[in-house]
């Protein structure tokens, strides 16, 4: 082996750069170094370049401490502060590098850094083609800029499509979130991400989504998820398809919606919803569902919309149901236009035509308010034209008319009293002790009565100011005497759970209840 040794110099060296397989043009490459030291291994020549070397092939630099550069393969091994600098402003830095002259391909090692364009990427090893302008690693590498941090196992990227992907245990810190998935790809033209598999992205909030993928443009803060769950202090909800607006703070969710308020204990579900945190809103519609569970007992609304509106504060927290209302619980049954439900306490109020069905009681009213306690309706408030229809064991209608009552319930919902106030009217049908026969018709007038009840039976009755009252013997009763005017029997109305719970049996929501 013969060796030449040169100190002190600066030397240029031109090669011929062999075509590769796409027919490229060829591109010389020339070295300069302080020290050059000629070698042959295996008969190949072969160049040890020391102290600034320095290679250059077209527009590509490349610079180290020193080097081997393999003259027949067209193969350059570079070792200490090695850098790759081409046209496109693109600096990558390395402890080591071996670079193929042939394909223009390069395999950095050992704390690489690759720059441009504000952007960092720091890993231990990186493949990049410098013809195809691809960079990609293979151990967990971290992608950089003055606002955002990326990690992932795998990575690659294309420098003049500024489109990026990045694989596996992939995680993303932002000054307003964190995320987490399996696969995420970014294209910094359009500024839009896609990411694919389990995805979870951590707010600043504490706000928490999880989806099966997901896109972000990210210049206007727009996100749309598939098959995804966000999750608040407040709230848990859950679609098959959920947009964010993050600069309104707006999420819109489709596809069997599902509503959980953690501070209220209700759920709420439907095909479409959004969700507003500027106003606290979240609503539900074509075809919701708000499903409360309460002790021995579950509490179900239907209509055609559903709006929560949720707050810290409990006085602001409250549930409005609007368009053909229909409720069911044990022993009650109930439907109206609309509805309000004040959470804190307790108080749920029915408007327009509204109807409650307990037991053998129909009740309505222009207006009816229930008050819960212990999650037991404890109270029933009736405002203007209230009527009650109660069914006796002959099938009887007891009858009960005034402006206003006020009816109590006892522990399991049955009728225990009820307040008449302006306007009392009463028919009630005196029956034998078996109940088999009738004694006689009792019709009643005055200002006031209270009614007491035993068993859902009607027991006693208590007038005030100016009773008016008649017995009818049974011989002696005809048709007008049955009903008080404003009588209308609504028992098809009656709700049924298999009504209101139907579409989301069908959605497999419910599959278990009956």
């Amino acid at each position: 082996m013969n060796n030449i040794k040169c100190i002190s110099f600066t030397l240029f060296y031109f090669l011929a750069f062999n075509p590769d397989l796409l027919g490229q043009k060829k591109e010389k490459i020339k070295y300069k170094a302080d020290e050059l030291e000629y070698l042959k291994i295996k008969k190949d020549p072969v160049r040890k370049l020391k102290y600034n070397v320095e290679f250059v092939q077209g527009k590509t630099t490349i610079k180290c401490d020193s080097a081997y550069y393999f003259n027949k393969k067209k193969i350059m091994e570079a070792y200490g502060n090695v850098t790759i600098t081409d046209e496109d402003s693109l600096l990558i830095t390395a402890n080591k590098l071996v670079y193929n002259g042939n394909n223009k391909i390069a395999n950095l090692t050992e704390n690489v850094r690759y720059l441009k364009n504000n952007n960092i990427l720091e890993t231990n090893y990186l493949i990049y083609d410098l013809n195809k302008k691809v960079g990609s690693f293979k151990e967990r590498g971290k992608l950089f800029n003055d606002k955002n941090i990326l990690t992932s196992d795998y990575g690659k990227f294309y420098s003049d499509r500024n489109y990026s992907e990045f694989n596996k245990n992939v995680e993303l810190v932002s000054p307003e979130y964190t995320l987490l998935s399996d696969t995420l790809e970014y294209n910094s033209n359009t500024k839009i991400a896609y990411t694919f598999g389990k995805t979870t992205i951590i707010t600043k909030d504490s706000t928490i989504l999880n989806a099966k993928g997901g896109e972000f443009i990210t210049d206007i803060k727009f996100s749309e998820f598939d098959k995804s769950t966000i999750e608040t202090n407040e709230y848990y909800l859950k679609a098959d398809e959920i947009i964010l607006n993050k600069n309104k703070d707006y999420y819109s969710a489709t596809g069997n919606v599902k509503l959980i308020s953690k501070l209220s204990n209700y759920v709420v579900m439907g095909s479409k919803g959004f969700y507003d945190k500027n106003k606290n809103i979240t609503k539900i519609y074509e075809n919701p569902l708000l499903k409360k569970i309460i002790p021995n007992d579950t509490f179900y609304l239907s209509s055609d919309t559903i709006i929560a509106f949720e707050h810290v504060n409990e006085n602001y927290r409250k549930i409005v149901a609007f368009n053909d209302v229909k409720m069911i619980k044990e022993n009650f049954e109930g439907k109206a236009d609309s509805i309000s439900y004040f959470i804190k306490d307790s108080l749920i109020y029915m408007y327009r035509d509204p109807i409650v069905w307990n037991n053998n009681n129909q009740i309505s009213s222009d207006t009816i308010s229930f008050i819960f306690f212990d999650n037991l309706i404890k109270k029933m408030i009736l405002n203007k034209n209230s009527f009650i229809i109660s069914t006796d064991t002959m099938n009887n209608y007891n009858q009960i008319k005034g402006r206003n009552m006020i009816s109590y319930f006892d522990k399991n919902n049955f009728l225990k009293k009820i307040e008449v106030n302006g306007n009392g009217e009463s028919i009630y049908f005196a029956l034998n002790d078996t109940g088999s026969s009738i004694i006689g018709l009792n019709y009643m007038i005055c200002s006031d009565m209270n009614i007491s009840f035993e068993n859902n039976e009607i027991k006693n009755i208590t007038f005030y100011k100016n009773p008016n009252a008649k017995l009818i013997p049974p011989q002696e009763i005809n048709d007008n005497d049955l009903f008080l005017n404003g009588f209308e029997l609504r028992e098809v109305e009656r709700p049924i759970l298999e009504e209101v719970v139907y579409y989301f049996r069908k959605k497999i929501y419910l599959p278990n209840e009956k």
